[in-house]
C-alpha cells in the first residue's frame, strides 16, 4: 500500500482535476435536461421551505442541489454545481475503491483514469440528477466495505470501516432507493461469510492450493452481532431518516410531524410503482451492456435559423463498456480457478448492480440505470491488465494497459461534442451516431 501522504496527494489531485473538468461548459444546455425538470423545482422548494412537489424520491439529493442553487443562483450553473462537486468526489471514491480492492497505488490510479474516460461519470457529474449524488455515496461506501474485507485488519479498523460504509449506504438510500441494492448486497455477503464460518467451510480448487484470500474462517474475527446490527442496520437507518428533518420546518398547515415522515415511505413506494407509461428512450436491462439504446438528456437548437445545437447524449465509452463486459467474464473465470479476493469483489459488485434489474419491479427503465454497474467495469479492466502483465511478462503486455487508456481517451475526445453540450451544427450530431438506435 502507498503511504498516507501519497494517497492524500493523489486524491486531492484527482479531485481538483475532475472538478475543473466537470465545471467547463456546465452552463450548457441552458434549459433543463433529462430529469432536471423534476428535481430543480423541488430543490428550490427545499431552499424556501415550501411544500415539496417531488415526493416520489427521498430528499437528500434535492437538498444538496438546493445548496448549489443557493450558492450559484437559479440558473444552469447553480442547478449543476453540486453535481460537479459530487462527481469529483465519485472519482476520488473510485480511486479509494481501487485501493481497497487491489491494495496498490498503480492499479488504483488506473481505475480512476479509466473512470475519467468512461463518459458515464462525466455526463452524470454535469446533470442535476439524483444518480450523481447516489453514486458518490456508493463508491465511498463500497470502498470502505471492500477495505474491511481483509483478514489482516484489526477489529478496530474493521469497525470504523463498516460504520463508515453503513453511513454511506444510508445516505445513498436517502438519495435514491435503488442504492439499497448495494446496501442489501453487502448484508447478504456478510450473512454468507458468517454462515460459512459457522459451518467451518473451507475452499480450494484443483489448480491452486487452498486459498483464504477471498474467504477465511478468520475474516472479521472478533466482530459480533451487535457490531453488524449497528453498522448495517442502525447507522444506515438513522442516516436515512435524518435527511427528512427539513420537512419539519416546511411551511405547511398542518405542519409535518414525525408520523408524517414515516408515512412518506409507503407513499414513495406507491409513486415508484405507478410509473408505467412508455417513453421513446426506454430500454431493457439486458441491452445496457451493449448500449443498444442510449438516451438523449438534452438537444437544444439555437440561432436565427436553428442552425446550431447543444446536445448531451448519455452514452458510455464504447471501448470501455464493451471490453469491460469481457473483462467481467474473464474475472469470473479467474475466480472460479483461483478464488482470488480481487475478482470476487469485482464480479459480485457488478452482478448485484446489473442483475438486480431482473427483479426490481420497474416497468419503465433507461440506459442510465446502468451507471453503477458500468462504473465497476474500470475495476474489471484494471484486474485483467494487471493479470496479463504478471503472467505474460512481456513488453506488449506491460504497454497494453496504457495503449487501451490512450484509445479510450481518444474516444472520449471524439464523443466530447455530444456529451458536453457544447455548440455544434444542428445536423452534425448524426456524425456520431454509429447505430440507428442511438438517434
Amino acid at each position: 500500500m502507498p503511504t498516507r501522504d501519497k494517497i492524500l496527494t493523489t486524491a486531492l489531485t484527482l479531485y481538483v482535476f475532475s472538478q475543473i473538468l466537470f465545471l467547463l461548459f456546465v452552463q450548457f444546455p441552458k434549459g433543463y435536461h433529462c430529469e432536471e425538470f423534476h428535481y430543480v423545482p423541488s430543490a428550490k422548494q427545499f431552499l424556501t421551505l415550501v411544500e415539496n412537489q417531488n415526493w416520489e424520491h427521498p430528499p437528500l439529493g434535492k437538498e444538496i442541489m438546493a445548496i448549489g442553487i443557493g450558492i450559484g443562483g437559479d440558473r444552469p450553473f447553480g442547478w449543476r454545481l453540486m453535481s460537479t462537486v459530487f462527481g469529483a468526489l465519485t472519482l476520488v471514491g473510485m480511486y479509494f475503491w481501487g485501493l481497497a480492492v487491489f491494495r496498490n497505488q498503480r492499479n488504483a490510479l488506473y481505475v480512476a483514469l479509466l473512470t475519467v474516460f468512461n463518459q458515464l461519470l462525466y455526463i452524470q457529474a454535469r446533470a442535476g440528477m439524483l444518480d450523481t449524488f447516489m453514486m458518490a455515496f456508493l463508491t465511498w461506501g463500497l470502498a470502505a466495505f471492500c477495505a474491511a474485507w481483509d483478514r489482516e485488519r484489526t477489529p478496530k479498523e474493521m469497525k470504523r470501516l463498516h460504520a463508515f460504509a453503513g453511513l454511506m449506504f444510508g445516505l445513498a438510500t436517502a438519495t435514491k432507493w435503488t442504492s439499497m441494492v448495494a446496501w442489501f448486497s453487502c448484508i447478504l455477503l456478510i450473512l454468507g461469510v458468517l454462515l460459512l464460518q459457522k459451518w467451518g467451510v473451507r475452499f480450494s480448487t484443483q489448480n491452486s492450493p487452498p486459498s483464504e484470500d477471498w474467504y477465511s474462517p478468520k475474516l472479521w474475527k472478533g466482530l459480533g452481532l451487535k457490531h453488524w446490527g449497528l453498522c448495517f442496520l442502525i447507522i444506515p437507518l438513522l442516516a436515512y431518516f435524518a435527511t427528512f428533518i427539513p420537512f419539519l420546518f416546511i411551511h405547511r398547515t398542518p405542519a409535518y410531524g414525525l408520523w408524517d415522515l414515516l408515512m412518506m415511505q409507503p407513499r414513495m413506494l406507491d409513486g415508484q410503482l405507478r410509473v408505467v407509461s412508455d417513453h421513446p428512450y426506454m430500454s431493457r436491462w439486458l441491452s445496457w451492456p451493449w448500449m443498444a439504446r442510449p438516451i438523449w438528456y438534452s438537444f437544444e437548437k439555437e440561432g436565427p435559423s436553428q442552425e446550431w445545437a447543444h446536445g448531451v447524449l448519455m452514452l458510455g465509452n464504447p471501448l470501455i463498456m464493451w471490453a469491460g463486459v469481457l473483462a467481467v467474464i474473464a474475472c469470473m473465470a479467474h475466480w472460479l480457478e483461483t478464488r482470488s479476493r480481487e475478482t470476487f469483489l469485482i464480479v459480485a459488485t457488478y452482478c448485484f448492480f446489473f442483475f438486480c434489474w431482473a427483479v426490481i419491479p420497474r416497468k419503465v427503465s433507461f440506459y442510465y440505470y446502468y451507471y453503477p454497474a458500468g462504473m465497476t467495469l474500470s475495476l474489471a479492466l484494471t484486474f485483467v491488465f494487471d493479470w496479463l502483465e504478471k503472467t505474460a511478462q512481456s513488453e506488449p503486455a506491460r504497454w497494453g494497459r496504457w495503449l487501451f487508456l490512450a484509445i479510450s481517451g481518444g474516444l472520449f475526445i471524439y464523443f466530447f461534442p455530444i456529451i458536453s453540450g457544447i455548440r455544434i451544427p444542428a445536423d452534425s450530431f448524426r456524425n456520431w451516431m454509429w447505430f440507428g438506435s442511438w438517434i
